[in-house]
């Protein structure tokens, strides 16, 4: 468990300069070789044990990153072993006090099958510490979960009910959080990750591989010696692993997802009294809300986790986000065009920070936009009538203008009749709402499952109210699960037999509405949560749902009461490690 004060440093031997590789190549996800250094990744294998008495078994790799890696391991602890999640943090990410530990002080007061089933929020159940080569690391033990929800349009987007279901279980998540006077700070599909049925911790281990995404078996790579080629050892190079594994998890078609999801990564989240010093979490720019992605510290709070839900609702309902997506990497211009299509002219603080980041760095920007050339300031009104960021277009200059007139013309007759009229970046975001989705699953499928579901869902009503029961099994294709019929779960592509979907209008028009109240400029100007919950897109689903507490408020941010004492602790301390280098400036 973990010690009081600050762990030592474990003396180590640093190997960052020595040279390894891998034996061969090998597609698969595995972290960089790199980072297995003093303060780094501690070397783990298959097969190895971790915690006291070796009660943890390695058996799989289920995820990485530069915080660290996380293992699937069997707990041998209980008579019959339980699957469980094992978080491995870098040395130099893991503290005493660190963001994590500090979470689950957050939600000591309330019962573990609350959080979970009502919140949809997965915490750690313990913790301990290992003592390695690189340095002392803090493990996090985690009940199992399956896949993240990055894909899951692409299974399950003509399921509306489940959709909707899904996403209002994640705007109930974010309620409980800030509830607790926390803000989770890296809200994404990446951090939400999908339940398993009650029992599978307990399933026999054949019975278990059989579920993983890439095969029955790990798929691994040896590390040799960049000098002599042959393969290393522990004895030889004691920093590094013997060999990477590749990353897998549990697939939407196993037969032991539920419909339920949980939110996980606790490690840069912060009291809302005290936002982070550097001015943003370092969350991806696709879920970067203005203020996140401006570093305006003071503006940082809980309006900054609901513009991150409000992108991962449009992921997981719709297969894109809405600004910038992961293929288009970095590119911080073009989500800043993209945002005042939809939201209008930047205002302030936010179009002086960013005229300041073309002046501090004018050759490393991914557009050429004028923004950085200086402006007549007594020009005021000339100048606040122009967009900050303009996207090429491969159009002639008289084209577009005559498009734009015609545009302009069609608005005007829209609001002479009484109709919504929408700049065009709003209407083309409209538009993108009813884009084509290609499911991974033939009509025949996508029927079966719809059946399963409701039938699922139904019967687990409770007699006395309309309130949902907290765990239903999410639907699955049976020939799937039996190894019939393989599917790689993050393939995309259309195949011979597999549907088309597109939303309908009355609900794009109801999801429009609600991404709208959302994706404003000024964190004030916002969506409330209890907005969000009781907008029409979610069908009186709010009516039924569970409660949250009675609430730990920060005065100013969340609401009003005594601060808890592990706020008060977050107010003097911000995690290190919080920031990749560089940020989006």
């Amino acid at each position: 468990m973990s010690p009081n004060g600050q762990p030592p440093a474990h003396a180590g031997v640093d190997e960052a300069k020595l040279l390894y590789a891998m034996e061969n190549d090998f597609y698969g996800c595995t972290e960089k070789l790199e980072n297995y250094k003093l303060g780094g990744l501690h070397p783990i294998i298959l097969g190895d044990r971790l915690g006291d008495n070796g009660r943890f078994r390695v058996v799989h790799k289920l995820g990485h990153g530069g915080y660290g890696t996380v293992w699937l391991c069997q707990d041998t602890l209980f008579p019959t072993p339980k699957w469980r999640a094992v978080k491995v943090m870098s040395a130099t990410a893991s503290e005493p006090d660190c963001d994590e530990l500090r979470a689950m002080e957050a939600f000591r007061d309330i019962e573990r099958s609350t959080v979970e089933n009502d919140f949809h929020i997965s915490i750690a159940l313990e913790h301990f510490w290992i003592d390695g080569p690189n340095g002392r690391h803090l493990a996090l033990v985690f009940a199992l979960s399956a896949i993240t929800v990055n894909s899951m349009s692409s299974h399950y987007a003509q399921h509306r009910t489940l959709v909707k279901d899904l996403c209002f279980q994640l705007a109930k998540s974010l309620e409980f959080i800030h509830s607790r006077g926390l803000c989770h700070g890296d809200f994404r599909p990446d951090n939400i990750l999908v339940r398993l049925c009650p029992g599978v911790d307990s399933l026999p281990e054949e019975t278990l591989r059989k579920s993983f995404l890439n095969g029955y078996k790990p798929r691994t790579v040896r590390i040799v010696s960049e000098k002599d080629k042959k393969p290393i050892t522990r004895a030889s190079a004691p920093s590094v692993p013997e060999h990477l594994v590749d990353s897998t998890s549990i697939g939407f078609h196993s037969g032991l997802c539920a419909a339920s999801l949980a939110v996980t990564d606790f490690g840069v989240s912060y009291s809302a009294l005290n936002p982070p010093e550097e001015g943003c979490t370092g969350i991806t720019l696709p879920y970067a809300s203005p203020e996140e992605r401006f570093r305006q510290r003071a503006l940082l709070g809980p309006a900054s986790d609901i513009w991150a839900l409000g992108c991962c609702i449009t992921k997981l309902a719709l297969g894109f986000t809405p600004f910038v997506n992961e293929y288009e990497g970095d590119d911080v211009d073009l989500h800043a065009a993209k945002m005042e299509e939809l939201m209008g002219l930047m205002t302030e603080p936010f179009r002086t920070a960013y005229k300041e980041e073309h002046k501090r760095r004018p050759k490393s920007r991914c557009f050429a936009a004028d923004v950085a050339m200086s402006e007549d300031e007594s020009n005021h009104d000339k100048r606040e009538q122009k967009f900050i960021t303009e996207i090429p277009s491969p159009y002639p200059k008289e084209v577009l203008e005559k498009i734009k007139k015609e545009e302009d013309a069609e608005r005007d007759e829209r609001a002479k009749r009484g109709e919504r009229v929408m700049s065009p970046g709003q209407e083309t975001f409209r538009r993108n709402l009813q884009r084509t989705i290609y499911l991974s699953v033939t009509q025949e499928e996508a029927d079966g499952m719809n059946k399963q579901y409701e039938l699922w869902r139904s019967q687990e009503k409770h007699p006395d109210s309309n309130k949902l029961g907290s765990i239903v099994q999410l639907p699955f294709v049976e020939a799937r699960r039996d190894g019939k019929k393989v599917v790689d779960e993050d393939d995309e592509e259309e195949e011979d037999g597999h549907i088309e979907f597109r939303l309908d209008d009355k609900e794009a028009d109801q999801l429009f509405e609600l991404l709208m109240s959302i994706f404003k400029w000024h964190p004030k100007d916002r969506a409330t949560l209890q907005q969000v919950l009781n907008h029409p897109w979610f069908e009186r689903r709010n009516q039924h749902a569970a409660k949250v507490p009675p609430p730990i408020t920060t005065g100013n941010k969340c609401v009003v009461g005594e601060t808890p004492g592990w706020v008060k602790s977050l107010l003097n301390h911000r995690s290190a490690a919080r920031l990749l280098p560089g940020g989006f400036s």
